[in-house]
């Protein structure tokens, strides 16, 4: 049976190898589609902008360092990557030692969204801000593996297989771990 994700790893592939090559556009590429979602997951685990700035562009100098290291023959880029951001984001927390999920303010600007045009009622915004400190609460009491779970599937938005060659896990246990945190979510916000 061939792998429906193939066509995306090849893409990454392509993509990666054009990098290698020195072509600064595909380098380019690669900032563009993972930038948001890098930066959401450093976020999210520092819970400070500038910090989760500083990290997101370790992360992105480390790729470039470490390009070359990234073998597809072994899996897929973007298992490779999140790996690094990973890895990244935890030496900066080991250094650090002082940044926990707890110290996140979750009244502050960073925490606030981004709304389009057609932004919502300032009443719908009260009570989106109200739902998300109750995420984060929620998440403050959760297990360091349940945060990381949330971050790489819901923050980095990785699909189950690529959670499971980051963590080591298989993806059944995944989708049920996952399926339990995202309750434990819903009934945190189910009492705002």
């Amino acid at each position: 049976m061939q792998n429906p994700h193939a066509p995306i790893h090849n893409e990454w592939n392509e993509t990666v190898r054009k990098m290698r090559s020195g072509n600064r556009k595909a380098a380019e590429l690669l900032y563009k589609k993972l930038f948001h979602k890098v930066f959401g997951f450093a976020m999210h685990r520092v819970g400070n902008r500038a910090t989760a700035e500083d990290i997101t562009q370790d992360i992105f100098m480390k790729l470039i360092e470490k390009i070359d290291l990234f073998d597809s023959a072994k899996g897929g880029f973007l298992v490779w990557f999140w790996q690094l951001a990973r890895n990244t984001v935890t030496d900066h927390l080991r250094k650090a030692r002082t940044v926990s999920f707890s110290d996140i303010e979750t009244g502050d600007e960073e925490k606030s969204f981004d709304y389009p045009d057609h932004a919502p009622a300032l009443e719908d915004a009260a009570a989106t801000n109200e739902t998300l400190r109750s995420v984060y609460a929620a998440l403050a009491s959760a297990t360091p593996e349940e945060r990381e779970l949330f971050e790489l599937r819901f923050i980095a938005d990785l699909p189950y297989s690529e959670i499971a060659a980051v963590t080591g896990r298989s993806e059944g246990t995944l989708r049920v771990s996952i399926s339990r945190l995202k309750q434990k979510l819903k009934d945190a916000t189910h009492h705002v």
